[in-house]
């Protein structure tokens, strides 16, 4: 059924409101840590974090924690009754005996209140080794330092497409990452009801993966483990897989001493801890023939994982799948691998490595067209898919072309210039799918 053949009383159409929106412009609309003032006795958390990208821990003292007014108990890796880890591939412990990234929590503090949590970190005497670091890609792909998986994607025979090429390139490109910065900062709020159930309150894109990473931190089924999540103040992938550690700690400590526990990240601490999207190094080569279209391409693209795997294979798998954008590409070997380096553990981000994958391509011809004598539009368009043909992925394109249609159509807005159109000079209106 169609819009206009709808029923009078339909609801696909309208404009209904939000459920939340007047709560929302009014401010009314409750958050995770707006809901923590309906708990007597509540703790606050307050991280240990590592001075160090990398380093060992050798020596943990929380005399001096105990010892602040207000402090009540400090967690570390001996409370876990059940298993110290908060990542679901088993490469994230909650409480590290090596610190994998600066601001690293190796420690958590629970305080009557947030600023004797904040002094009672403070005076956690930490016994650290430093270790050798590996910060960027670069460095990464100098030492070898790889995790997870390595990804290939192929289609035909990239050396017989470079035996076709009138022209070859090779190159290098570099993509940085991103903080997600939504406004509303990693937070939980966990109590124990009269039955013994472990109840989470926050904010995460993943509320099933959150109880059953908290269940196997406390040694529970995740039956005795309810998490809920009112609204979030925004998340784009960032609260997909990092809220889940930060709720277990809460649990943890609302299940050892009786008293709801709030834990939540000023804004420094979550830009500081929390995963951002992935920054890619590409190394390629392309090959084109004498009417610029491409032969073949050739690319290694690296991302940085950060400290442990997260999402990074399933991110550098979209980034592999749209490397070839709107363009087609006869030749095509691909291939992925995931950097590990003493940073975040990088993760979800709208787009979810397609973004990085199609600016590659983008950006090759953008560095090609000039050395072949053309604009970059006009290389753009002629190798955008033609009805017919398919990408390595096997979807097949359309008729019309909707790369074609769309690319005339934002030449025409870009070449806009106060009202007035300049001539596309070098936007015709189609080649065929076999040209030359």
């Amino acid at each position: 059924m169609s819009l206009h053949e709808r029923p009078d009383a339909a609801p696909v159409g309208e404009a209904i409101a939000h459920e939340s929106a007047a709560l929302h412009v009014t401010g009314h609309a409750l958050y995770t840590d707006d809901l923590g003032v309906r708990l007597q006795n509540l703790l606050h958390a307050w991280p240990v974090g590592s001075p160090h990208a990398h380093a060992r821990v050798t020596g943990l003292d929380t005399q001096g924690a105990l010892a602040v007014p207000g402090v009540v108990r400090v967690l570390t890796a001996a409370d876990v009754p059940g298993v110290n880890d908060a990542g679901v591939k088993g490469d994230e412990p909650l409480f590290p005996t090596v610190a994998m990234y600066h601001g690293h929590p190796v420690a958590w503090v629970l305080a009557d209140s947030e600023d004797a949590a904040r002094l009672g970190a403070a005076a956690v005497k930490v016994v650290y080794e430093p270790l050798s670091s590996v910060i960027t890609v670069r460095e990464a792909i100098a030492a070898g330092a790889f995790q997870g998986a390595q990804s290939t994607l192929a289609r035909g025979d990239v050396t017989v497409g470079f035996e076709q090429a009138a022209h070859v390139f090779t190159g290098e490109f570099d993509i940085g990452g991103q903080e997600h910065f939504y406004l509303e900062t990693n937070a939980a709020l966990a109590h124990v009801d009269e039955a013994g159930q472990v109840f989470i309150q926050s904010s995460t894109q993943h509320p099933t993966e959150t109880q059953e990473i908290t269940a196997h931190v406390l040694g529970l089924p995740s039956s005795a483990v309810t998490v809920q999540c009112l609204r979030m103040g925004g998340g784009f992938g960032g609260k997909e897989m990092q809220p889940h550690g930060y709720a277990a700690i809460a649990a943890l400590g609302a299940t050892l001493t009786g008293r709801p526990v709030r834990l939540r990240l000023n804004r420094t601490l979550d830009m500081t801890q929390t995963g951002k999207r992935h920054p890619f190094h590409a190394a390629w080569k392309a090959g084109f023939d004498a009417d610029g279209r491409f032969t073949a391409l050739e690319v290694t693209l690296t991302s940085d994982g950060g400290w442990s795997l997260d999402l990074s294979e399933p991110v550098m798998a979209r980034a592999l799948c749209h490397l070839d954008n709107a363009y087609f590409i006869p030749h095509v070997h691909a291939r992925g691998r995931i950097a590990r380096t003493n940073k975040t553990s990088q993760t979800a981000f709208r787009g979810f490595g397609g973004p990085q994958g199609m600016l590659v391509t983008e950006d090759i011809l953008g560095r090609v067209a000039p050395l072949l004598g053309l604009d970059a539009h006009e290389l753009r368009r002629r190798n955008f898919y033609q009805p017919g043909e398919a990408t390595p992925t096997a979807s097949r394109c359309g008729t019309p072309s909707a790369c074609t249609t769309c690319g005339r159509s934002c030449w025409r807005a870009a070449t806009s210039v106060n009202g007035r159109r300049r001539s596309p000079r070098s936007m015709p209106r189609t080649r065929t799918a076999n040209a030359a």
